[in-house]
């Protein structure tokens, strides 16, 4: 086991090695879809992303013009959100993340913020703005546009209201209690809010039937033999995991044979394709 050797294997896997690559977001369903886990853009080292994948190049630098490379992958929100090809919300280093369908679950049982929201108000944990949010789509299938929830939620326009709606926002985004979705099958630009709790009903069920080491465990047994290794403090950090839960987590797998450690990482003991 060679280190430079474990980086080429990573570089491939994530189409940043020059050779391969994602070139539109039909191949990104793909490379979400196998990763479980992807960052629109850069934003960590430990998880893999559709800009540096389009581009096949580590470290690329973007530029924030509409006829750019970035421009282009910005762009495949639109057509992965209005196929529903896979839940879009703020997670590795509370950045826009995509997550494959089967792997939401194991998000959400180890990254969800497993207290109800009214428990976490009533005990001082949730700010006004956040629970007025929450609120807002009682009554609803649980999706709401940006001007709707505004309006149930009771932030009219204005400067100083929606600096306190986007807080509230920010707040329920970093619990993972909201998720971004799009006009599926339609041709609008606009994003709409998803109550995770509400929409995602059934992946919460299942997630939070787990317990958090154990849907963390299943969530890395998946996603490790796409990155080849992990270094753990890191992934911990942009994740928002406690260094028990990580270190619980990787515990079972090297116990389990499905990985062992090298040089101050996690590597995977699985071939790609096994």
């Amino acid at each position: 086991m060679e280190l430079e050797g474990l980086k080429r294997r990573r570089l491939q896997s994530w189409c940043q090695d020059g050779e391969h690559r994602v070139p539109d977001s039909t191949a990104a369903v793909d490379f979400i879809n196998r990763h479980g886990l992807a960052t629109l853009y850069p934003a960590s080292t430990e998880v893999p992303n559709l800009y540096w994948a389009y581009v096949s190049e580590p470290n690329a630098k973007s530029e924030a013009k509409w006829d750019s490379p970035a421009g282009a992958v910005y762009g495949w929100r639109w057509d992965l959100g209005r196929a529903t090809s896979a839940f879009y919300g703020a997670l590795v280093a509370k950045k826009p993340t995509w997550i494959g369908w089967d792997a939401l679950p194991y998000v959400l049982g180890f990254a969800m913020d497993r207290r109800d929201p009214e428990a976490q108000y009533a005990d001082g944990l949730l700010s006004n703005e956040a629970i007025r949010i929450v609120r807002a789509f009682e009554g609803t299938e649980g999706i709401l546009s940006t001007k709707d929830l505004r309006f149930r939620a009771g932030f009219p326009t204005g400067k100083a209201e929606r600096a306190a709606y986007l807080r509230g926002v920010e707040e329920l985004d970093s619990r993972l209690f909201l998720a971004k979705t799009f006009d599926v099958g339609g041709e609008g630009d606009d994003m709409s809010h998803a109550l995770i709790r509400m929409k995602y009903g059934a992946q919460v069920a299942e997630g939070l039937s787990m317990a958090p080491e154990a849907a963390l465990a299943a969530f890395l047994g998946r996603y490790l033999p796409q990155a080849i290794y992990l270094d753990p403090k890191p992934f911990a950090k942009h994740l928002r995991l406690s260094p028990q839960l990580m270190e619980g987590a990787l515990a079972s797998l090297i116990t389990d044979g499905l990985a062992t450690r090298f040089e101050g990482l996690v590597v995977t003991t699985k071939q790609l394709g096994e």
